[in-house]
């Protein structure tokens, strides 16, 4: 393989969990990690600086972990969630698991920035998401 190829294949490789990031939730505990799954992301009534959004689905790939402390995930290499279990925001956020296959977030993104409204979902699509949802729950509590 050329040395451009391996560069773009590094570069585009959108589902992998970022290395500094592995290490981190592996120092706090990693309990949970899924690497290479579709992520869909639906934004409802969205109103944010220059954005006003009545209804918009994007399909992406990405990962998602779960430590002792924390829940991230990334899409591509950029990171779309990130929720400590013990901040005041993450009561707000509402998780649930659809046909054992699909872990869905839910929240109002105003409680994360006063600047936007409306709801966002981020969809995880893979077979393990019962497991990641139970995981959720028994941290959160």
């Amino acid at each position: 393989m050329s040395t451009l190829r391996k560069k773009l294949a590094a570069f585009f490789r959108p589902s992998v969990l970022p290395a500094k990031t592995r290490v981190l939730m592996e120092n706090e505990g990693l309990v949970f990690a899924e690497e290479k799954v579709r992520i869909t992301v639906v934004y409802h009534r969205l109103k944010a600086p220059g954005r006003n959004i009545r209804h918009k689905r994007e399909t992406v790939w990405g990962s998602l972990a779960i430590s002792k402390e924390r829940l991230v995930g990334y899409a591509f290499k950029k990171r779309i969630i990130h929720l400590p279990f013990r901040s005041e925001e993450t009561r707000s956020v509402k998780f649930s698991c659809v046909n054992q296959k699909v872990l869905v977030i839910a929240f109002d993104p105003a409680v994360f920035n006063p600047k936007q409204s409306g709801s966002m979902e981020i969809r995880y699509h893979f077979s393990r998401a019962l497991e990641a949802y139970e995981i959720i729950r028994d941290l959160i509590g």
